[in-house]
């Protein structure tokens, strides 16, 4: 039996359009939907692109972004519109997730992007995105490759320089000054996800005019994922933030009673 066609059905068998980057920034997200037991939910995920998590969540949910070009699914209900004024009411979805997408924002324009995504968001919320110097010292570098290896300017880590990786700590600020003006609470956690060496590595082997250099990326990577999703340690390229909301009766007795006592100043 020949390799490739055996190789071929194992991979679209298993690992239909994924490749491992993306693999690694979408497992915590699935972890965390899972954990809280909303994989059944109603689920919007904010600049998906054409498939997003449903890879790795195989479940129809519905996206927005500005371009759906790229492989088709069935898994996702496609709604045009830009994250700075999401074209749903409050607390439309019981999860929303925004994975990669804040860095191809300009600065000035994410606190009302993540005020929107909280504002949708019934019962939980996932951001994922790259943050800190060393990121994006690391995109610098993996830009000027590209160039040397392409001679072309590739758009996203164009995007990423052009519009500056955020802090952890302008996340978590403006994370709390959103759930402050939208009235709600919410227990927020955050972790680091995929080793800068280990991205480096990643990333330095897709940048690659080799056929089979790339295709190691693609698809060989993939049988590594068990170990790769082990690799969220140290120096790493970017944060991921779950806001869990709370209800009323799951606040500290001290903060409902403050509430209490706010409405009934408001009467």
């Amino acid at each position: 039996m020949k390799i490739e066609p055996f190789l071929k059905i194992l991979f679209n068998k298993f690992f239909l359009h994924q490749h491992p980057e993306a693999a690694l920034r979408y497992f915590p997200v699935v972890s965390a939907i899972k954990k809280t037991k909303l994989q059944d939910a109603k689920i919007l995920e904010v600049g998906s692109g054409s498939l997003g998590i449903t890879p790795y969540l195989k479940k129809k949910i519905d996206a927005i972004d500005i371009d759906f070009s790229g492989p088709k699914t069935e898994l996702v209900n496609k709604i045009k519109g830009s994250i700075e004024k999401l074209p749903f009411r409050k607390n439309q979805y019981d999860v929303v997730i925004a994975v990669d997408v804040l860095e191809h924002v300009d600065k000035n324009i994410r606190p009302q992007a993540i005020l929107e995504i909280l504002k949708v968001a019934k019962k939980l919320a996932v951001i994922v995105v790259p943050v800190g110097k060393l990121a994006e010292k690391q995109d610098r570098q993996l830009d000027q490759l590209w160039k040397r290896t392409f001679q072309t300017q590739n758009q996203f880590f164009y995007e990423h320089i052009k519009n500056g990786l955020p802090s952890i700590d302008e996340i978590l600020v403006t994370i709390d000054k959103s759930l402050r003006k939208l009235n709600k609470n919410a227990k927020i956690s955050s972790y680091p996800n995929l080793n800068l060496s280990i991205r480096n590595m990643l990333m330095r082997t897709w940048i690659s005019k080799n056929r089979y250099i790339y295709y190691t990326y693609m698809k060989g990577y993939l049988l590594l994922l068990p170990i790769l999703k082990l690799t969220n340690f140290g120096n790493c390229y970017r944060r991921v933030f779950v806001i869990e909301f709370l209800a009323p009766q799951e606040l500290p007795l001290e903060m409902s009673m403050n509430n209490s006592e706010k409405s009934k100043g408001k009467v």
